[in-house]
């Protein structure tokens, strides 16, 4: 997978009234943690940031910086986007620094691809108790998502972490945790029907109740 590109500029001051004169420049200000002597305050591109996380969204993404200054490149985790409660603009961004030749543990999508028989024919839906996987691998070459085929699957089918195939690396998690299971439609109508059932016989009795009070 080829990792998100991000242009990172030195940050000189810091303090509420710096980072809103860094935002008004459409700039975001940053700290990058880890692999370094200390933390570094930092500033990222509003426009460029926002285009690369474009449909991505949350934290736990792998990105490569590039900073201006001595254009050193380092492999970075996006761990935390702090944002307006209002206006949903970005306020603040924490990136950690992690060495490019150790392997990392990260959750990866799980992307599904075919179609079972039973889930066309409306015999079977697919119930996902997880949507994603951890992978441990080196960042250049964490994948994007992994895959699972779900065309031959049957109703009661399971597949188990322990089933999902990666590209690259090696799984990392819980190898007995369900990712997701055909379940028949049949369970869903029956469970729907059954509060259905359960308040026609109560209004049934509310009624009779009420005749009888009558009749009296």
């Amino acid at each position: 997978m080829a990792l998100i590109q991000l242009t990172v500029y030195p940050r000189e001051t810091t303090g509420k009234n710096a980072n809103r004169r860094t935002r008004a420049r459409g700039r975001i200000p940053a700290v990058v943690y880890g692999a370094r002597d200390r933390a570094a305050s930092v500033e990222l591109d509003a426009g460029q940031f926002v285009r690369a996380f474009a449909g991505r969204g949350g934290s736990g993404h792998i990105l490569t910086l590039t900073e201006v200054a001595d254009s050193r490149t380092a492999v970075a985790l996006l761990r935390e986007v702090q944002k307006h409660p209002v206006r949903d603009t970005i306020l603040h961004v924490d990136l950690f620094e992690i060495p490019a030749n150790e392997p990392i543990t990260v959750q990866v999508p799980i992307e599904l691809i075919g179609e079972s028989p039973d889930v066309k024919r409306g015999d079977a839906s697919v119930f996902r108790a997880r949507h994603t996987v951890g992978v441990r691998c080196l960042p250049s070459v964490l994948p994007e998502h992994v895959q699972i085929d779900v065309s031959s699957l049957r109703v009661g089918a399971k597949v188990h972490v322990s089933d999902v195939q990666v590209p690259a690396g090696e799984i990392d998690d819980d190898l007995e945790d369900v990712v997701l299971v055909l379940q028949s439609t049949a369970v869903f109508a029956e469970a729907e029907a059954a509060p259905a059932a359960e308040g026609e016989a109560a209004a049934e009795g509310e009624a009779a109740e009420e005749k009888g009070d009558e009749e009296k």
